[in-house]
Parts: structure tokens; sequence; C-alpha cells
């Protein structure tokens, strides 16, 4: 197993004020996420999971079955993320610059 895809760790928060109890999520959780390239440069960013087992076992499962297809992205790989970026990233034909695509990048 890579270096970087070690067990990722929740670091809870705490709310500023009584009155930002319930704005917040208690937990900022890092994980794993697919990243997957197309031809045309767009990319999807999916299947996120705070456990590097699960991680490997969905990359395995992406790649085979693309493998063999008519039309197959250019690239499958797993990148560092936070949970949110998963959750707010949009679900087809992404092109923007800022989405996680380093897949030595992550929690520091």
């Amino acid at each position: 197993m890579p270096p970087w895809l070690t067990p990722t760790r929740t670091r809870p928060t705490t709310p500023a004020s009584a009155d930002d109890a319930g704005t917040e999520p208690q937990v900022h959780l890092w994980g794993y996420a697919l990243r997957r390239e197309w031809p045309d440069g767009t990319h999807d960013l999916f299947g996120f999971t705070p456990r590097a087992d699960v991680a490997l076992r969905r990359l395995d499962r992406d790649r085979s079955y693309w493998r063999t297809g008519p039309v197959r992205p250019t690239a499958v790989y797993l990148v560092p993320v936070h949970a949110a970026d998963v959750t707010t990233h949009p679900v087809r034909d992404c092109r923007k610059p800022s989405c996680p695509d380093v897949p030595q990048r992550g929690q520091r």
C-alpha cells in the first residue's frame, strides 16, 4: 500500500458560540475518492470513503469495469479528499482546475 494511503483521522470541532452549534458539522472527515479523467478534459469525483482498503477495492473494481469497454477514461486513480469536496462536486462533466487531482496531496 502506498505510504499516502494511511488510515485517516477525524478531528472534532467545537462551535465558536452556542448559536453556531447546529450550523457546522461536528467532524471534519478526510478520506479517499476516485477521480476518473475523460479524453475531453472533464473528470468525475466520486466514491468517498474514509477507509483506504475500501477505496482500493473500489479503484480495482472501477478500473476492471472500464478496461474492456469501447469508451474508456484516460485515467482512474485515488485522491485524498475532504468529504465536503466530494459531496459538493458536480456529478458529471466537471472542468474546474481546483478539484483534488494529485494522489499524494491530502491531509497534512
